[in-house]
């Protein structure tokens, strides 16, 4: 056959992760979606995601593609075979006699026929097996296709359903700090009444007050503007989940550990990156597709009929016919031969793009390995920051009441309360969103397993 064989292209791939992966306890064998998405400890979600599975219409989009490319492949695989085509007839032609002795009659004559035909092309240069080479690889490069878009979807729906629990629980904590403010504010009103302090301390009571009341409606617009985008992911209408809002739950579960592997893992686990290379071994057998075009083709045809007008399988009725093509392009060998440096540059950029990916598979690990880190860490240090303004606030209004301080710093340490608080549910959903992140980032939990292609492009 002429033109390229296919050859793994290199890629840069470091040894190790810069993280400690201590943070992330690491399994050793793979884990997959299922596995994985019941670590949140949360059914919901579980079901959520089998729902979007079943009913989302991307996701049934991307894997009609793969039916396509199978058709394809179907259809040039039958290109090698020889093609055979039957056709019959039969003619009724009627003649009358308008002189001589037979003026007046008529005679009806029918002809009958009855034709088989062949022809098979040879496929000397292997134009038509690097074809079907390229509809293989290109059927591997959808069917990797179709599980990124799979986990990309489960990511989508379980981040979505993270913000809707958080911006739940961001809710909760207003309307509770509320509740704690309007209690203040009615101390301050009746000291203010008493004579005990002065207005300015229950103005400053009612200003906090109608703050944080004022919050409560931007909350629950964030909230019902996720649950209608998580409706949606589900394949459902944007009030689905306000139609079948589950009870709350609070906020998942982060996961008890991640199977991050090492860095060369992510060259079979990425489905993003295994379509990639399927894409450059496609286009590497398009590049001798290109250059068969400049060779001869040759072909055998032949067919088998009869025609007569009498008894169809009449062997006198015969006719037989037999012979070979031959077909050379001359005059448009500089269009053929700029074909096969088009289909070249398209292999190479193939290539750069599957060794890019191969670098931003391994940026985006670094970067959830961080993201998980800082999050954790986030959450630590707001967990202690927001029991240490729980008790300020608390000492603030005992002082308050036993006239020690002003209003200001009661003000000051419900203030401080409020927005650790606030900060701390949004640190944890930070690190629910780490995890889904670090989860795609690694690849894992996808299937079917698409396998990696040998050096000859084949899958293994």
């Amino acid at each position: 056959m002429v033109g390229p064989d296919f050859v793994q292209p290199p890629s840069q791939v470091q040894s190790d992760w810069i993280q400690a992966l201590s943070v992330v306890p690491t399994p050793t064998e793979d884990v997959s979606s299922d596995v994985f998405w019941s670590r949140f400890g949360d059914p919901v979600l579980v079901e959520l995601i089998g729902q979007a599975r079943l009913n989302s219409p991307t996701l049934r989009s991307t894997l009609e593609t793969v039916t396509q490319a199978q058709s394809q492949l179907r259809a040039d695989q039958g290109n090698q075979l020889p093609s055979v085509t039957l056709s019959s007839g039969s003619n009724r032609n009627k003649e009358s006699y308008y002189e001589g002795p037979n003026q007046g009659a008529t005679s009806t004559i029918t002809t009958k026929q009855l034709a088989g035909q062949a022809s098979w092309e040879l496929d000397f240069w292997g134009r038509l097996r690097r074809t079907t080479a390229s509809d293989l690889a290109a059927l591997q490069s959808s069917k990797a296709g179709f599980a990124a878009a799979r986990i990309s979807l489960e990511a989508s729906v379980a981040g979505a359903y993270c913000n809707v629990r958080m911006m739940e629980r961001r809710i909760e904590v207003a309307e509770k700090n509320l509740a704690q403010q309007k209690e203040n504010k009615r101390i301050a009103e009746v000291k203010w009444r008493l004579g005990a302090t002065s207005e300015l301390d229950y103005q400053q009571a009612q200003s906090q007050y109608e703050q944080t009341l004022s919050q409560l409606p931007a909350l629950r617009q964030s909230l019902e503007q996720y649950q209608h985008a998580l409706s949606v992911l589900v394949g459902e209408t944007p009030d689905y989940f306000a139609r079948n809002k589950p009870a709350l739950t609070g906020l998942p579960s982060v996961p008890a550990a991640l199977p991050i592997g090492a860095p060369r893992d992510l060259l079979r686990r990425r489905p993003d990156l295994l379509q990639a290379e399927y894409t450059a071994v496609s286009q590497s057998q398009r590049i001798g597709v290109a250059e068969a075009a400049l060779y001869p083709t040759f072909t055998l045809t032949g067919s088998l009929g009869y025609t007569t007008t009498g008894n169809m399988f009449n062997w006198d009725s015969r006719s037989l016919q037999y012979g070979a093509g031959l077909s050379l392009p001359i005059f448009d060998r500089g269009v053929l031969k700029s074909q096969v440096q088009i289909q070249d540059s398209l292999f190479r950029q193939a290539v750069l793009n599957y060794q890019n990916l191969v670098l931003s598979a391994q940026q985006g690990v670094e970067d959830g390995l961080s993201s998980v880190v800082g999050q954790k860490g986030q959450v630590e240090h707001l967990t202690l920051a927001d029991a240490a303004a729980q008790r300020a606030t608390r000492l603030a209004m005992d002082q308050y009441r036993a006239g020690q301080v002003d209003y200001t710093t009661v003000s000051s340490a419900e203030q401080t309360r409020a927005n650790t608080s606030d900060a701390l549910v949004q640190a944890q959903g930070g690190v629910l969103q780490a995890y889904i992140n670090l989860f795609v980032a690694i690849g894992g939990g996808w299937e079917p397993v698409i396998p990696r292609p040998d050096s000859q492009g084949v899958p293994q």
